[in-house]
């Protein structure tokens, strides 16, 4: 019969906490830890047995028209393309879409996620369930809008390059594991290979006395290497302890954020091939410099106007730039006008 390793190693765990516990009693403290068990791999039911989400999935969306804007403000102009209209409209289709699929994501959530484990294994298929439909409206709507070249697998890895809050939220978790179960690794192969025994000796049973001691104790610091990794893994206690910190609500909405941005890759991809022209939604030093600038009382009075009106129309999608703009011209109507435009 083969030998059990897990569960021979297991009997010595059991015996070992024993043992330590009654050290800790005669002496009064806990002065040592409980030796920690093998832990068998767990199993997962498929995704596909949990119950489906009763709430019906938004229709597709039908193509949309935009015409050119202009809005006043102190006398200057502030111009919107047709295109970048168009995409004003459909912006309000991402936001109820995107609530939608995050709170799919949420009800999957607490039908599947019961610890740090069931975490781990089952967020990218519930992830991907809502950000896959989303990536596909918004690259249809692409090709809508005259970008012909639209490639969904080209969409797909500018979204998850750039708006990935709850997919970074879970690569922590799974970072956390992965890195104290490499330091419990190293660290066996340390104690493990930290000594080890040639074999030797004068003539043939000599050397061959020499070899068997030297492979025994060998073994036995092998052994003592794999007790040292097992015992400095991440147990079961460890990760309760790290998922009750975990902020579901907070995931929740970083889900969210990560589908409704799927919007914003969409601009991009559409400045990228000017459709859009001089239209950013990723802000850089040249914007901290401005903004910074018109934040200074020195800043001259006769350009504000001017300047404001170029950090709009660079940076629509920056809830700065309407801060700001409330607070160098006031809530007069024709702001209001350019707030409700943008902001909604």
């Amino acid at each position: 019969m083969a030998f059990d390793l897990k569960n021979a190693y297991n009997k010595y765990a059991k015996f070992g906490t024993s043992f330590n516990r009654g050290i800790n009693k005669l002496v009064g403290k806990d002065v040592l830890q409980d030796v920690k068990e093998i832990e068998a791999p767990r199993d997962f039911l498929p995704y596909t047995e949990f119950a489906k989400y009763s709430v019906e999935e938004p229709a597709q969306w039908t193509a949309l028209t935009g015409e050119s804007r202009v809005f006043s403000l102190e006398g200057s102009s502030l111009n919107v393309s047709s295109t970048l209209d168009v995409c004003m409209k459909y912006r309000k289709l991402f936001q109820t879409t995107a609530r939608y699929y995050a709170d799919r994501f949420k009800f999957n959530y607490h039908n599947c996620v019961q610890d740090f484990d069931t975490l781990v294994h089952y967020f990218e298929e519930m992830y991907l369930e809502g950000l896959t439909p989303m990536i596909y409206r918004a690259y249809s709507i692409l090709l809508s809008l005259g970008v012909v070249s639209a490639d969904i697998e080209t969409f797909t890895l500018h979204q998850i390059a750039t708006y990935k809050r709850a997919s970074t939220s879970w690569e922590i978790m799974v970072g956390i594991e992965t890195s104290r179960n490499q330091a419990a690794q190293n660290a066996g192969n340390v104690v493990g290979n930290s000594v080890q025994m040639q074999g030797g000796g004068f003539g043939f049973k000599g050397a061959m006395k020499g070899m068997a001691k030297a492979e025994l104790f060998n073994f036995g610091m092998g052994a003592l290497g794999k007790i040292t990794e097992i015992q400095n893994r991440m147990s079961q206690e460890d990760k309760a302890k790290v998922y009750a910190e975990f902020k579901q609500d907070l995931f929740f909405e970083e889900v969210y954020s990560d589908y409704v941005n799927t919007f914003l890759t969409m601009i991009e991809i559409l400045s990228e091939n000017n459709e859009l022209t001089n239209v950013h939604t990723i802000t850089g030093n040249d914007f901290t410099v401005m903004v910074r600038n018109l934040q200074n009382p020195m800043f001259p009075q006769d350009k504000v106007v001017s300047a404001l009106i170029n950090l709009i129309a660079t940076y629509p999608f920056e809830p700065t730039c309407y801060e700001l703009l409330k607070q160098k011209i006031g809530e007069t109507a024709e702001v209001n006008e350019i707030i409700n435009y943008f902001v909604g």
